[in-house]
């Protein structure tokens, strides 16, 4: 489902939700009602996010931080504060998407929730700080690696779960980040192996053993898989998150004084994905509910 269309449907539905906390009830019922507004806002904050509208992405995922504060839900809290560190993270904050990370990791209270947010978010802002703390973004990613090893049962996928290939797609990453291209290839070809072909997961492993390939100057190789991924994805399905890395792949691309007819050609295709549409018309915000 193309996320634009996707992210109407929740807005629509929290509207609903936003609605019914104007009404006469109980408390325990405006419990309920709030747990779930809160967790619509981050479906929603998310859903900004993979259509480039980050100011947004930010105003929902704190309205979901501070109504997962209102009804004690600490895995709310968590995950809408990991998705901040995101968000700051993808603008290059990195000393803010770290701040926000240790936050969020007060409220992991599993194994597979302090994966998470080592994996997705301090990770990424360690590795975002530069090589000074490349030591210590090794440990984050033995770390990481050990807490979703305590219960390997445990994987939870879905939009706001996390499991194995989502761990392998942020070790590859960083690894390819830190120059570690051979671990990075592995991480990939994991995280790759275990996603349906074609969807947003699949394409993200895919694009990043691309860049690997790209850094280790196969450049024919790095423009097949991202062609792959232009070929079995819906353009209007392709997020922000995996036409970042394409882009990222187009500059990797160029890096040469005379780029092969390969990147030319991919180069075009990039070009001509359609833009994202973002959600025009955003529903009220349930803060004061």
């Amino acid at each position: 489902m193309p996320p634009s269309q996707l992210a109407l449907e929740v807005h629509q539905t929290r509207a609903l939700t936003a609605a019914m906390l104007h009404q006469r009830q109980t408390e325990a019922d405006r419990a309920e009602l709030r747990r779930l507004a809160g967790w619509l806002s981050a479906l929603v904050g998310n859903l900004a996010y993979v259509l480039a509208d980050n100011p947004a992405a930010q105003i929902h995922l704190a309205t979901a931080a501070r109504l997962g504060t209102a009804v004690g839900e600490n895995h709310l809290i968590c995950w809408s504060l990991g998705a901040q560190a995101m968000v700051a993270n993808t603008q290059q904050h990195f000393a803010e998407g770290l701040e926000l990370s240790l936050q969020a990791l007060e409220y992991a209270d599993t194994p597979l929730r302090r994966a998470q947010i080592l994996a997705w978010c301090q990770l990424r802002s360690l590795a975002g700080l530069g090589d000074q703390h490349a030591s210590e973004a090794a440990q984050i990613m033995a770390r990481a690696q050990d807490e979703m090893a305590v219960d390997p049962d445990g994987d939870q996928p879905g939009r706001f779960g996390f499991d194995q290939p989502e761990l392998r797609l942020h070790l590859a990453e960083v690894s390819l980040q830190l120059g570690d291209h051979a671990s990075a290839r592995t991480h990939a070809q994991t995280s790759q192996s275990m996603k349906t072909v074609g969807g947003p997961g699949w394409a993200a492993a895919t694009l990043t053993l691309a860049r690997g390939e790209a850094a280790r100057h196969r450049f024919g190789d790095a423009a097949a898989l991202a062609d792959e991924v232009l070929d079995a994805c819906p353009p209007s399905s392709i997020r922000e998150t995996s036409r970042a890395r394409l882009r990222d792949l187009d500059h990797d691309l160029f890096t040469t004084p005379t780029p092969a007819r390969e990147a030319r050609e991919l180069r075009e295709r990039i070009r001509a994905l359609p833009a994202l549409v973002a959600v025009g018309q955003l529903s009220d915000e349930p803060n004061g509910m």
